[in-house]
């Protein structure tokens, strides 16, 4: 049997699986169906603009498709989607979610070990422990606004099977650089492991090309890279998304799936969704400009300190207050009509933490209100 300590060792790097809570933002079912729909949800991370009318209307067109299993392997998806990146579609694997896609890569691959830089996703953790896997994490520094510090991450691919990367990062927001990857990834080829990125957030970031890695991943065998359609095209309660990477790991990848894992619905809606062009442009739009306002608005309130972000959310830390700690930061203010993601389950981070999603203006503005009125 494994160690299932965590041991904590000099320079921020923990090896084993110790327990995390596993909960997730986006949960509203937990509350009262009166005052569920009432509540503006800054605790999930997806498009403030909601479902687009163009997804509406092929909902409607195509609802008789249930009455016959779905494509077995989402062939049409993976063609519209290379045709999106330019790719071939033999470079695609479609998930019920990519929260699918992150535990089958750990099991289908049989890592033995693998490196996790905190705070992250903990689904990245969770997926290592229901396969029996070792974890390794590497804490990045407050001080530098939990940005991950390649250089304490490079010198443990060595010890490893696998590299979970989260780019830009969720909870924190920050994003690596394109050199950075490229330098982590050409030591993992050297060491024989693979580099996971998880671009959930990817799509919020303009211009997006300059750090996105869907075209190196086709062509080496060490780089596999996550999307969602969740976050930027709410779709969280139809679960799609998908892994881009060379033809001979998604085949391998591929023996491990099951036919129909992503519904028909999901498919059609996710082939449409990705040729909204004029959505996408919106979107990136409001996100930018809303953004900065929420940022500059919770800089000035004053008990809570805010950190800067690339993706469409920003992690926050109460500081000087009577409030001891984000749950009860979080009832209060769901008593407003506001919900934000309590973060005290994210391994490198303490119960002060929390995060928040960018939503569209008059949101934006009751979160300020509450937060002012909760923190004065």
């Amino acid at each position: 049997m494994r160690d299932n300590r965590v041991i904590c060792q000099k320079g921020g790097v923990e090896r084993g699986l110790g327990m995390i809570n596993r909960f997730h933002g986006g949960n509203i079912w937990r509350y009262p169906e009166s005052s569920r729909y009432g509540i503006v949800d800054f605790s999930v991370n997806t498009n403030p603009l909601g479902i687009s009318k163009k997804i509406k209307n092929t909902i409607v067109r195509n609802i008789d498709k249930i009455d016959y299993y779905p494509e077995p392997e989402s062939e049409y998806l993976k063609d519209s989607l290379a045709d999106l990146h330019g790719l071939r579609s033999h470079n695609f694997l479609i998930g019920n979610g990519s929260i699918e896609l992150i535990h089958l890569i750990p099991r289908a691959l049989k890592a033995k070990t693998v490196l996790i830089p905190v705070p992250t996703f903990s689904e990245y953790e969770f997926a290592a422990k229901a396969n029996n896997v070792n974890c390794l994490f590497v804490k990045s520094a407050e001080e530098n606004n939990f940005r991950i510090d390649i250089s304490k991450v490079m010198p443990l691919i060595p010890k490893v099977d696998m590299v979970f990367l989260c780019n830009p990062n969720n909870p924190t927001g920050a994003a690596l650089e394109r050199q950075e990857i490229l330098s982590l990834l050409k030591v993992c080829k050297n060491c024989g492991a693979i580099l996971i990125i998880d671009e959930a957030f990817m799509d919020f970031i303009t211009p997006r090309n300059k750090i996105a890695m869907c075209l190196e991943s086709a062509g080496n065998k060490n780089l596999l890279v996550l999307k969602s359609l969740t976050k930027f095209f709410v779709l969280p309660g139809l679960r799609i998304g998908y892994l881009v990477g060379h033809k001979e790991i998604i085949d391998k990848l591929s023996r491990h799936t099951y036919p129909w894992n992503v519904n028909t619905l999901a498919q059609v809606i996710a082939e449409e969704a990705i040729k909204d062009k004029e959505y996408i442009s919106r979107t990136k739009s409001s996100i930018l400009e809303e953004s900065v306002y929420l940022y500059d608005s919770l800089s000035g309130i004053r008990g809570m300190k805010v950190y800067p972000s690339d993706a469409n959310f920003f992690l926050c830390k109460l500081k000087e207050t009577s409030i001891k700690n984000a749950a009860e930061l979080s009832k209060k203010l769901i008593a407003q009509g506001v919900l934000v993601r309590n973060c005290d389950n994210f391994r490198g981070l303490n119960d002060r933490f929390f995060r928040v999603a960018v939503r569209k203006r008059e949101e934006n503005i009751k979160l300020i209100t509450a937060l002012r009125a909760v923190l004065k």
